[in-house]
């Protein structure tokens, strides 16, 4: 692994304007979209720092998102511009001047992992430039105005790109003021280095990593999230068992010695009878609930193998 650390710019100053609310800010599979895409990138022990564009209308309720992370890396905020190039420049002119190499982030993918992070940054430190990816797998066609198709594209030359993309930070800098005084306009911070000529290297990565844009991708994004290992739905139900679990315990005991204090074939006793009776059901759903909970939440220790890298 390198000696080298990263600075990490989170992009997280869009609109969500094809979601239909603040995705970013809204709780997914437990907590706020942001906070897990956050919470993963600060697992890394390549980054010394996290820089997040946010839009300035934002600042109040993200300070509050980003609450739980004030004992990680440092967490600096930077305002979004007009396009995403120009709040990744804001980003990257508040990204400190000790750091080298700068990681690129969709705040939308939550799914970023150390490994993937030190894979790219690899490949970075050796042409400058890296982004993870993936072969096209789908047929691609070209369409024309009137949605007819013009011609079937060869795939074997194509790959879909996500982040993170990571790059020497001064070749990022000239970059960018390349396409700010050509006034282009670039959909990738990849496609503002290729701009200068320079090469990108792509880094072959068939983990989980799509970026939540649209409504079905948010209900993905929920079940791909939930059904990890050691999830917060996870923890927070077996939180709740357990707490359910010690109320029941108590109940338990003082049935049994309430029971035992009336006289036989006395009302009293059958009604502590019957709560004893209750109460063992109760314990025998709270199981059923545990072997479930098990089963869609395992904890790491509990899976037995090797875990697929995601």
């Amino acid at each position: 692994m390198s000696h080298q650390r990263l600075s990490a710019v989170v992009v997280a100053a869009g609109r969500s304007t094809r979601m239909g609310f603040d995705k970013l800010l809204t709780p997914l599979a437990g907590k706020p979209l942001l906070l897990h895409t956050l919470e993963r990138i600060q697992q890394s022990p390549l980054v010394g720092e996290i820089v997040l564009v946010i839009r300035q209308e934002n600042e109040e309720a993200v300070r509050a998102v980003i609450e739980p992370l004030r004992n990680g890396p440092p967490l600096l905020l930077a305002y979004g511009g007009a396009q995403r190039q120009d709040s990744v420049s804001n980003g990257l002119a508040t990204a400190g001047a000790g750091y080298d190499y700068v990681l690129i982030q969709d705040a939308a993918r939550p799914f970023i992992t150390p490994e993937v992070i030190e894979a790219v940054f690899l490949a970075a430190q050796a042409d400058g430039a890296a982004v993870c990816g993936y072969p096209s797998v789908d047929t691609l066609k070209k369409v024309n105005a009137e949605q007819v198709v013009d011609k079937t594209i060869d795939r074997s030359e194509i790959w879909a790109v996500q982040t993170p993309q990571i790059f020497r930070k001064s070749l990022l800098t000239e970059a960018y003021a390349a396409v700010a005084a050509a006034g282009l306009t670039v959909t990738d911070d990849t496609a503002a280095v290729e701009h200068l000529g320079k090469p990108v290297r792509i880094v072959r990565y068939d983990g989980i990593n799509f970026k939540i844009t649209t409504p079905a991708d948010w209900n993905m994004a929920g079940t791909c999230l939930m059904s990890e290992p050691d999830s917060p739905t996870g923890q927070e139900l077996r939180r709740l068992v357990h707490d359910f679990n010690n109320h029941l315990t108590p109940l338990l005991g003082y049935s049994f010695l309430v029971e035992n204090e009336f006289p036989a074939e006395s009302r009293g006793k059958k009604f502590a009878a019957n709560i004893q009776v209750a109460g063992e059901k109760c314990h025998k759903v709270s199981q059923q609930i545990q072997r479930i909970i098990r089963q869609l939440f395992p904890r790491k220790e509990e899976i037995h193998g090797e875990i697929e890298p995601r």
